[in-house]
């Protein structure tokens, strides 16, 4: 399984901390709303993961390794 929670807690720490990364790149974001229940159900939709991950590559030079992330349970 992905650890999808701790993924978005680890880049971002929380609903605002995505949206305000995000804005800083003037990239599209989702509502907060909808950005909250990503963290609560620890699930980003498929047409937004590659958005995020984009920006995170742009942010740090480099694609972000997801290997810490892989395995253990969604938490």
């Amino acid at each position: 399984m992905f650890q999808t929670r701790r993924f978005l807690t680890e880049n971002f720490g929380n609903a605002p901390g995505l949206l305000s990364f995000m804005n800083a790149y003037q990239a599209p974001t989702p509502k907060l709303a909808a950005a909250d229940k990503w963290f609560q159900r620890a699930s980003v939709p498929s047409e937004w993961l590659p958005v995020v991950l984009s920006y995170l590559e742009i942010d740090n030079g480099a694609p972000i390794s997801l290997i810490p992330y892989l395995g253990g349970d969604n938490a």
